[in-house]
């Protein structure tokens, strides 16, 4: 069983932040989660929401935002804080993640209309092409046609698909949604309360260690999931997780 880091440890440390990137890769988890959107300037940037207002000191589109504006602002810690960094972009989340060993689970992200971003998925794998990168990378999403472009445009990473309950339910359940993406992805990753609920269907349709289960951040939670030993446990604090792996 195997411990992500989600967001970089958005518990820890400002979420997706280079700072909290910095402290995982010190403490070696197996995986460090990252999100990306893609800006009208062409620049991919590390963030998980499709809007500023939320993890930074700015307000408006992701997308609207050029190298000097997003340097210029700052992201928020746990506490709701400004700290002293701004919105990271791709290449300088991977200047740091690419000096350690944890695998990296590269989520896809779409604009604030809910529309994955043309190219993305081609300059996202261009990229970590570029630095070598491609065995330590997962390519991942919510939207099935994002990881079927990933299959057709970069077949050699390996791909994650997420679920939860509103998104298998509008996919007409959880088994259907399990047998539209056999063969399509190596991991699905479902939210918690899901997987609890389904958990004699999910085991039936795929192995255990080829999922994983989102986000574990509460002890009776965390040691939950440890006893039903799926292949990853992802967590916003993931300290936590291997204290509790370790008791």
């Amino acid at each position: 069983m195997k411990i992500m880091a989600h967001r970089g440890a958005r518990n820890l440390w400002a979420e997706n932040s280079l700072l909290g990137f910095r402290e995982t890769v010190k403490l070696g988890f197996d995986a460090i989660e990252f999100d990306l959107h893609l800006t009208d300037a062409g620049e991919l940037v590390v963030i998980h929401d499709a809007t500023l207002n939320r993890t930074t000191t700015g307000t408006g589109p992701v997308r609207a935002l050029t190298p000097d504006s997003r340097r210029a602002l700052r992201l928020k810690g746990p506490d709701g804080a400004a700290i002293d960094e701004g919105v990271p972009s791709f290449e300088e989340a991977l200047e740091v993640l690419a000096t350690g060993t944890s695998d990296l689970y590269v989520e896809l992200k779409a604009d604030e209309a809910g529309r994955p971003y043309p190219g993305m998925v081609t300059q996202v794998a261009t990229v970590l092409r570029a630095r070598g990168l491609v065995n330590r990378s997962v390519l991942h999403s919510f939207d099935i046609t994002v990881v079927e472009e990933v299959r057709e445009l970069a077949p050699e990473f390996r791909r994650l698909i997420s679920v939860n309950r509103d998104w298998a339910d509008r996919q007409c359940g959880i088994a259907a949604f399990l047998q539209r993406v056999d063969g399509l992805v190596d991991v699905v990753g479902v939210h918690h309360e899901l997987f609890e609920a389904e958990l004699d269907v999910i085991q039936r349709l795929r192995p255990m260690e080829a999922m994983s289960v989102w986000t574990l951040n509460d002890p009776d939670t965390i040691r939950r999931w440890i006893a039903h030993d799926p292949g990853f446990l992802v967590s916003d604090d993931p300290v936590l997780v291997r204290q509790l792996q370790g008791a």
